[in-house]
């Protein structure tokens, strides 16, 4: 027995967190030499050419990458080579058979008079996005074999190449389609670079290519309903705004959009957890068991509670700091966002039970009727209270899918989650945001943020929710294994 292993752990979160820095903070940090160089409506409909790209990258995405970290992750090592390059082979026949269609669609969608864009633009943002699959599954094996040094040069690398290029186009003059054409280049790069790795990777393993069409089916049976979910959810994720199209001008889009990507820091600021400890969840409860998993999801929610604390705090202080005055009033969505965001975050962490029973269908089921809800309040709202309105639908509707899925994950497979404590540790969260909104001057309201981030570490220590769990070296054989 050894105290919980910090040490490997704790620099693959390091290098996922420095990766994710530059892979999305980087076009976070550019966001005001754009709005700067770039007219505000212009911004507007690039974000909205972007939800194209968002419903575009699902439904090529296929989520394959979910269908590897169930299959692989639990599989002997020895299986683990065979299981990625048979997805991986999968992604590629599908990047094949999405060239030429995203090739005939794109002439189409640009004769939507409210998108105000050509062929080429849509060409340059979709074409990439063919090879969604196959990026998604390497990246994934990475994460899953520990390579976090792989994976941080191929995804910074594309982001620092997409953000050069971006201000160097935006330097000169150039538009919309100059920086359309920045993001083609550094995606098709990352791509081929991709494939030469996983090719060489299985070269060394001495994998033999046959995907079978009962294996195909196996995976996509797994991977296909959480594909429609996302696709679903994407109603409560990119859908609001193609409809604001309808009732504001692109310059609300634009505010919405700022106040979107700041109120993301949130997320950027999981994802090193997150790209931990994603692909090895159910490798812990297999070889783990139910408790040790049960603490560490108990870790990441109280560290989700203390991420948004200080996202509240200090999003619309960064809005009024570093975006051009025209900008300012995005502050005023930002921390509805971020509440959003939260929620969101907090169905990923929980929604366990049902992907380890493979209830994928029910989990699209309550995605669905989360989205209808959402998209009908959305479609009640918007005419009368514009951008408030979505951000009300939204938060309804993200409650409802994430109080189901724990439901669900719960009847599936049972995690004794510690509830009561969970409950004042989010009334903590939710009334230290209330607090960041009132108007208090900048030394007071950085004593406010310190004092409620202090109290809600201090209470999660004083009730154990934060704790080391003990691992053993070798794999427990008990009966809480068996269900993997």
């Amino acid at each position: 027995m050894h105290i919980w292993p910090l040490s490997t752990p704790l620099k693959n979160i390091v290098l996922y967190g420095t990766s994710i820095v530059l892979m999305k903070g980087v076009s976070l940090i550019i966001l005001p030499y754009i709005a700067t160089h770039l007219p505000q409506s212009e911004l507007g409909r690039l974000e909205t050419l972007t939800t194209i790209a968002v419903i575009i990258s699902i439904i090529f995405g296929l989520s394959l990458h979910e269908a590897l970290y169930r299959f692989s992750g639990t599989a002997k090592k020895i299986q683990q080579h065979q299981i990625t390059a048979d997805i991986f082979i999968i992604s590629i026949i599908i990047a094949a058979i999405a060239l030429p269609i995203i090739w005939i669609i794109c002439p189409l969608l640009s004769q939507l008079n409210q998108l105000q864009t050509s062929s080429l633009e849509l060409k340059l943002l979709l074409l990439p996005l063919a090879f969604e699959a196959i990026v998604m599954v390497v990246l994934s094996a990475l994460r899953m074999q520990e390579k976090a040094r792989h994976f941080f040069y191929i995804t910074t690398g594309r982001a620092l190449l997409h953000a050069l290029l971006t201000m160097i186009v935006l330097h000169y003059g150039f538009g919309v389609q100059a920086v359309l054409l920045a993001g083609f280049i550094s995606a098709i790069l990352q791509t081929l670079v991709i494939i030469c790795l996983q090719y060489k990777a299985n070269k060394k393993a001495g994998i033999n290519y046959h995907v079978s069409l009962c294996v195909t089916k196996k995976y996509l049976s797994y991977c296909l309903p959480l594909m429609f979910s996302g696709l679903i959810i994407f109603g409560l994720n990119g859908l609001e705004r193609w409809l604001l199209v309808y009732y504001v001008s692109f310059n609300d889009i634009a505010l919405y959009a700022v106040a979107f990507k700041f109120a993301l820091i949130l997320v950027l600021l999981m994802q090193p957890f997150g790209m931990w400890w994603m692909p090895k969840r159910f490798e812990y409860l297999s070889n783990n068991g139910i408790k040790i998993t049960t603490q560490i999801t108990h870790i990441s929610i109280v560290l989700l509670c203390s991420l948004t604390i200080c996202v509240c705090f200090f999003s619309p202080f960064f809005i009024d700091m570093f975006m051009p005055e025209n900008y300012h009033s995005a502050k005023d969505l930002v921390v509805i966002l971020v509440i959003i965001f939260a929620i969101r975050e907090l169905n990923e962490l929980i929604n366990m039970g049902a992907l380890i029973k493979q209830e994928t269908k029910k989990l699209l089921v309550i995605n669905t009727i989360a989205t209808v809800i959402g998209v009908v309040l959305i479609l009640i709202l918007t005419p009368i209270y514009k951008i408030n309105g979505v951000l009300g639908a939204l938060m309804i509707a993200q409650s409802i899918r994430t109080l189901t899925t724990y439901w669900l994950s719960q009847r599936c497979f049972y995690f004794p989650f510690a509830i009561k404590e969970i409950i004042v540790l989010f009334t903590i969260t939710i009334i230290s945001t209330v607090i960041s909104q009132l108007q208090q001057t900048l030394l007071l309201h950085i004593s406010s943020a310190v004092l409620s981030l202090s109290i809600l570490l201090s209470y999660a220590f004083w009730i154990q929710l934060i704790s080391f769990p003990i691992i053993s070296k070798s794999k427990k054989l008990t009966g809480d294994n068996d269900v993997i």
